[in-house]
């Protein structure tokens, strides 16, 4: 351990298979080499992967004293979507990865794991040819979206748009030690896969389980961070008197209670949203907690939030129907789920969002916007850039 503590976190960084951030936390997990790595086809999803981390979890012999080893995992946002983006065939419809060396610093205590494994060398990253999404065609299908939600079809959708940018030399371990400085409250994250890199600063649990106590978000409904403390203060005024944010917000509450009810019980969530506000934007925020049902699991609960209408939509079905014929990029794990999770159950998921796809000299981002009955499509186009600017503007820093 001392060896791997006197390397620093940039070494860590440059050489991590996975890595897992809460910066403010003052928690790091650094995966080195793969003891076992399990990949989906493109059609697969979280329930394959759940199937699969389950019977690893089941075969991990952990001895006495040693601290225990954290299995991650990760799928794509929609098995099921019609596109098909060859960037993201090196990740597969989901991974499940046992790092052969997993480096924890947890505040000024350091700790580690190690299974037998190996350390594969990069493989060739994917370059990526094509163009970004198209503003226009995005307006049309915000435009498109609001006419169905408005004659009944369902009641939101989340639709996205990508960007690329180039790298200009900027590594994967420079832009997590960026998003580590600039989202100190949100979870730094990456997964290695065929020479590309997936990363992200997401600002979004999906669920977290510590002994059987489960922990909720929802966080739907954003405007932007102000230019000076006065401005900041109005907007935060104005999202928190916004009836289509507050709407937006308690949709996302009310399923997240439904979906989760019969897996964990006594779940309450505050009865009013407060606000989180990262660096360039500011969202209604609500914490719901609980505890497992007998039997439950972790892996059962994001089984069943996963896609949650923050990021898909509601009802679920229609709403990734409507992704499906209006979206046109492939999203891969973009909005999907990725976590860790120990033998003992404990464990954290986020949801894959502020994410880039990096590349050989590019990197592809990511974002989307809720559109609902009252969406404006120039509004909701200026929500996707903000968000998109997270990352852009700290790859070109």
């Amino acid at each position: 351990m001392d060896w791997y503590r006197g390397r620093g976190e940039r070494w860590l960084r440059e050489r991590a298979a996975v890595s897992w951030e809460r910066p403010s936390r003052g928690l790091q997990v650094f995966g080195l080499g793969v003891a076992v790595r399990a990949r989906g086809n493109r059609g697969e999803g979280f329930s394959a992967a759940r199937r699969a981390a389950a019977d690893l979890l089941c075969r991990l012999q952990v001895e006495d004293g040693t601290a225990p080893p954290l299995v991650f995992i990760g799928a794509s946002f929609d098995p099921g979507a019609p596109h098909r983006d060859p960037a993201w065939d090196a990740f597969g419809g989901w991974q499940v990865l046992l790092p052969a060396i997993t480096i924890i610093r947890d505040g000024d205590r350091w700790s580690g794991t190690a299974c037998t494994g190996d350390f594969p060398g990069p493989g060739e990253a994917a370059a990526f040819p094509r163009v970004d999404s198209d503003r226009s065609t995005l307006a049309r299908a915000i435009s498109l979206a609001v006419g169905e939600i408005r004659a009944g079809q369902y009641e939101k959708v989340v639709l996205a748009a990508s960007r690329l940018v180039s790298l200009d030399g900027v590594t994967p371990a420079e832009v997590l030690s960026r998003l580590a400085d600039a989202f100190p409250t949100c979870c730094i994250f990456s997964i290695r896969s065929g020479g590309s890199t997936w990363l992200g600063a997401s600002p979004e649990p999906l669920a977290a389980v510590v002994s059987g106590r489960v922990e909720l978000v929802s966080l739907a409904g954003s405007r932007r961070r102000g230019s000076s403390p006065e401005i900041d203060r109005q907007l935060e005024t104005e999202l928190l008197s916004s009836s289509k944010e507050r709407w937006e917000h308690r949709l996302v509450v009310d399923a997240i209670l439904s979906d989760a009810g019969e897996l964990a019980a006594g779940l309450e969530a505050q009865p009013e949203p407060s606000v989180m506000k990262l660096a360039n934007i500011q969202h209604l925020y609500t914490p719901i907690t609980g505890h497992l049902t007998p039997g439950a699991t972790l892996l059962d609960l994001i089984e069943r939030l996963h896609p949650t209408p923050a990021v898909g939509g509601w009802p679920r079905a229609e709403a990734l129907d409507a992704i499906r014929r209006l979206e046109r990029i492939d999203r891969g794990w973009y909005a999907g789920p990725i976590g860790w999770i120990n033998p003992a159950g404990d464990g954290e998921f986020v949801v894959g969002l502020r994410t880039a796809l990096l590349g050989r000299d590019a990197a592809c981002l990511y974002a989307g916007a809720g559109i609902v009955a009252d969406s404006a499509p120039a509004a909701e186009l200026d929500e996707i850039e903000t968000k998109l600017d997270a990352l852009r503007g700290v790859i070109g820093q």
